[in-house]
């Protein structure tokens, strides 16, 4: 093989070259380019095995910052949420939930709404991928429809849930995930079981819409804004 290699004519007229002092730096140029096109073709072929579907599914799984907007048949509402804090608008009133309380922003001020009913906004796409995790889904139309067990919902929905949840494991709720490009936009939860174990009015159906990923932190100005808030 080598042998074929050094009777190789353009070999035997790279050595000429090579011994000519004159065009030795036009073969190291010509040395360098080999070199530079055999690492940016190693590069890429990295880069193009590398899979891909489990970092999407990271993104998916991992939404933090995001614009939304939460409907059903009593209450709309829209705003953003920033590392699990959320500014948004009931009507023509903006609220800030900093995490632990509600705030109601009023002409640079800000005061505490101490029985604000948050629950709507408890239903955030972290605890819907808690729920929906390890779960099989059906594809019911353009969503994939998950069954989540009524107990399992009520242990990460309520705050203070009751021992006993046997009478609820009969029940379960209905959430609808909407997707494109590998991105949610939406999510439809069918809520019915669980207001008429809890007794309550409503129809259940709630819908989230999810806008953008890319949103800028709101949170410092809010912050600094509730700091003399007692």
């Amino acid at each position: 093989m080598f042998k074929k290699i050094k009777e190789n004519p353009y070999y035997v007229k790279f050595k000429e070259m090579r011994a000519d002092p004159k065009l030795r730096p036009i073969t190291s140029l010509i040395f360098w380019f080999i070199f530079m096109f055999i690492v940016v073709i190693f590069i890429r072929s990295m880069n193009t095995s590398t899979p891909t579907t489990k970092v999407e599914n990271e993104v998916n799984q991992n939404i933090l910052n995001y614009e939304f907007t939460y409907t059903n048949d009593n209450v709309v509402v829209f705003g953003q949420s920033y590392d699990e804090k959320k500014e948004f608008m009931i009507g023509k009133n903006r609220y800030y939930y900093n995490g632990e309380n509600v705030y109601l922003i009023k002409n640079q001020n800000a005061t505490i709404m101490p029985n604000f009913d948050l629950n709507v906004l408890k239903i955030t796409p972290a605890l819907i991928n808690n729920l929906i995790g390890n779960l099989n889904y059906n594809t019911v139309d353009e969503a994939k429809q998950y069954l989540i067990p009524l107990p399992n919902f009520m242990n990460l929905y309520e705050v203070d849930v009751e021992a006993d949840l046997s009478l609820a494991s009969q029940y379960n709720i209905i959430i609808n995930v909407y997707e494109k490009n590998n991105n949610v936009y939406m999510y439809k939860i069918d809520l019915t079981n669980y207001y008429n174990y809890r007794d309550l009015n409503n129809d259940g159906i709630l819908t989230i819409d999810i806008y953008s990923s890319d949103v800028n932190d709101f949170t410092k100005y809010y912050d600094k804004l509730i700091g003399g808030v007692v």
